[in-house]
């Protein structure tokens, strides 16, 4: 998705904002299953609940690095991140 949104050559607004309604309706899919496979029942809704106010701090601190990051260091660390990210992933195979 991350090397995607960079080949369209989005602003970073529009870049995370992106990102984040596409992982929103993908984590929106998955519910169904997971409620089935058991992953979501009424002790991890709980835990969940315990954590809602770290990942409201989360998405206030992101917003406040977002709009003081320029936009090419923003680039740049969302391709190193990437590269990252497939280099695990590529390890990480048998």
């Amino acid at each position: 998705m991350t090397i995607y949104l960079l080949a369209m050559r989005l602003p970073k607004a529009e870049f995370i904002g992106t990102g984040a309604w596409f992982f929103c309706l993908m984590n929106i899919f998955k519910v169904p299953f997971s409620a089935h496979l058991g992953l979501i029942n009424p002790e991890s809704l709980k835990y969940n609940l315990m954590l809602a106010p770290a990942v409201v701090a989360g998405a206030l601190l992101g917003f406040i690095m977002a709009r003081r990051i320029p936009q090419k260091p923003f680039n740049i660390a969302a391709q190193v991140l990437a590269a990252a990210g497939a280099l695990k992933l590529v390890l990480s195979c048998p």
